[in-house]
């Protein structure tokens, strides 16, 4: 190999180091290798930079705003409830009736936010119905992702390999060219999904408990206040033992620590009560006279021992709700404490209570460090979701106690907008680019999205990642790293033909997409794969839409897609829950492209 070979293979070894210790957003670390592969002369500036004026990633970012007006006019919350009345709470004949119009729609909008609206709708569904979240919102994420393969626009994966194959010489994707093999891939996934993937999902109590089940479980801190009127009680008499799906831990009386906490225990003013509770046990104690939930902001700084026995009785205005959110990926949060990133001043909301995953959490709120997929109650005003809802910082699951009423009157209108989008891409009267900006700007001017909700949508961290992978793919290619690879994998495939090579290249995708990103494992592949083509001597076509669908097709791990982060604290899931079920369903998908793709694109001289 050459020395910008060598050079190249350090930095991407590098990037994945970053990728995989989360020392700063996957964002910077993907932008941190462009900039060392442009300093270290691998690509030049037109090409370090060409991502960023790529129409397909300005296409992206439009769509962003185009799925945020969806949400925001609840053109699919209406069709969610039409479909969730009077169906049966079986999970095998719910299932299909809620997994084929999710995979539709994902179709044709980013499935990021669909995910995100869909999720506390279901789960109320199945708790109202004593089912267990946990059998529909593993396959409501799945069949997101697979819906999201059977058009140009389903993902933003797609729009970017569609980018990277287009800069490297080659047409473009066109609107359905994917869908020879998205949809078989998609009808497979979600037969597999309703007839056998459910069983082998978790259900982990039984109907009579699955309140206790679907409910997330919150570390929550209240203060006794001299307006408690159980000051000098026992917890027994404060009926503190008796509330269902409560448990308190301990109480922190100054420096003490009182561990087991008994019955007979005697509630003193100032003592801190830490519990464990459901979400809506958190809901009733926060309305509790003289119990004050102790809010990330309020602890004292980490260390002091003074004791707080004079806490304030804190006034909760009449407009202020409770929210439950869920920190993303991409979030600026993690890896620090809720006090260190200053969350109340940020975001003009206080944190009551955090949930992750079924762990409970011991640490002073403040203390807590964040990671993707925590589940944070926050305490604030009722435009924190207007303020926030389209926020890359986390995803807004849920307002606890009060929903935000979508504009239903634009509905019809968000939905012929994006019709109308589709038709015009498809009919090639409009590229895919112009077609997304007249209708984000039909969407803002006809007040389906405000401006500042539109600005928010977008997420910018989604959008560098993807500009620095055209910049990282050039290298790749320049440094001669893609050519090597290809060399290596036709010499590891001998004689066998240019199907091993495609199938090698499948799963290689699979395989860095559960590590990477979409973006970086797209940025990597298809330079390799473009190239195998190239020295087997066959079409570039089934290998570029190999890539494609790998990319998308990530089921094994909950941090390997956004969609499957937002349902896994909600869903109460093991992280070994995924891969269970997300095996299968890589392998399946991996026959149908296997089946599929040498059919619609042969793999012929090119």
């Amino acid at each position: 190999m050459t020395v910008e070979a060598w050079y190249t293979l350090g930095v991407l070894i590098l990037m994945f180091a970053g990728l995989f210790k989360e020392y700063v957003g996957p964002d910077f670390v993907v932008f941190g290798a462009l900039v060392a592969l442009w300093t270290g002369g691998v690509v030049d500036t037109t090409e370090a930079l060409s991502g960023f004026s790529n129409s397909m990633v300005i296409a992206i970012a439009l769509l962003f705003i185009v799925s945020a007006a969806m949400r925001e006019t609840g053109a699919l919350m209406l069709l969610t409830n039409r479909l969730l009345g009077g169906v049966s709470s079986e999970p095998g004949r719910a299932l299909p009736r809620l997994l084929i119009p999710t995979a539709v729609f994902s179709s044709f909008m980013n499935n990021t936010p669909l995910v995100a609206m869909l999720t506390p709708v279901i789960r109320d569904w199945a708790v109202r119905n004593k089912r267990a979240p946990s059998k529909f919102l593993i396959p409501i994420s799945y069949a997101t992702i697979l819906g999201g393969t059977c058009t140009l626009i389903g993902t933003s994966t797609n729009l970017t390999v569609s980018g990277l194959v287009q800069a490297a010489g080659h047409p473009p994707f066109g609107m359905f060219e994917l869908s020879p093999v998205g949809v078989p891939a998609t009808i497979a996934g979600l037969i597999f999904l309703t007839t056998f993937g459910h069983r082998l999902l978790p259900a982990r109590k039984t109907p009579d408990d699955m309140r206790g089940e679907a409910d997330r479980e919150y570390s929550v801190v209240l203060v006794v206040t001299d307006a408690y009127p159980m000051v000098g009680k026992t917890v027994a008499e404060a009926g503190l033992r008796s509330l269902s799906g409560l448990y308190l831990a301990e109480i922190v009386r100054g420096p003490r620590r009182i561990v087991p906490v008994t019955p007979n225990t005697r509630i003193a003013k100032g003592d801190r009560l830490v519990l464990f509770g459901l979400v809506d046990t958190v809901v009733e104690l926060r309305k509790t006279q003289g119990l004050v939930p102790l809010t990330d902001a309020d602890d004292e700084p980490h260390g002091d021992p003074r004791p707080t026995t004079d806490a304030p009785e804190r006034v909760v205005a009449s407009d202020v709700d409770l929210f439950e959110v869920v920190i993303s990926a991409n979030s600026p949060l993690v890896g620090q404490t809720l006090r260190d990133a200053g969350f109340r001043r940020r975001y003009d909301a206080a944190v009551i209570a955090i949930h992750r995953n079924g762990q409970r959490m011991n640490q002073k709120l403040g203390d807590v460090v964040m990671r993707p997929g925590d589940t944070l109650m926050v305490e604030a005003s009722a435009g924190f979701r207007r303020a926030w809802a389209n926020s890359t910082h986390f995803y807004l699951v849920s307002q606890v106690e009060e929903a935000v009423r979508p504009r239903y009157a634009l509905a019809n209108f968000a939905l012929l907008v994006l019709i109308a989008m589709v038709v015009l891409v498809t009919a090639k009267l409009l590229p895919i680019a112009k077609a997304a900006a007249v209708a984000a700007v039909l969407l803002v001017w006809f007040r389906c999205i405000r401006p500042e909700e539109a600005r928010r949508s977008v997420d910018l961290s989604v959008l560098l990642i993807i500009a620095s992978a055209f910049g990282i793919s050039a290298a790749v290619t320049n440094s001669g790293l893609a050519d090597v690879l290809a060399h290596g994998i036709v010499s590891m495939i001998g004689g066998k033909g240019p199907f091993f090579a495609l199938a090698l290249i499948y799963v290689a995708t699979v395989f860095a997409t559960e590590a990477l990103s979409n973006a970086a494992a797209a940025a990597l592949i298809v330079p390799i794969a473009l190239s195998t083509a190239a020295q087997l001597g066959v079409d570039h076509r089934p290998f570029a839409i190999a890539v494609t669908l790998a990319a998308s097709m990530s089921f094994i791990t909950p941090v390997g897609y956004q969609c499957n982060l937002i349902v896994y604290g909600p869903g109460g899931y093991k992280f070994g829950d995924f891969a269970r079920i997300g095996i299968p369903m890589s392998l399946l998908c991996f026959a149908v492209a296997m089946i599929t793709i040498p059919i619609f694109w042969p793999l012929r001289a090119g």
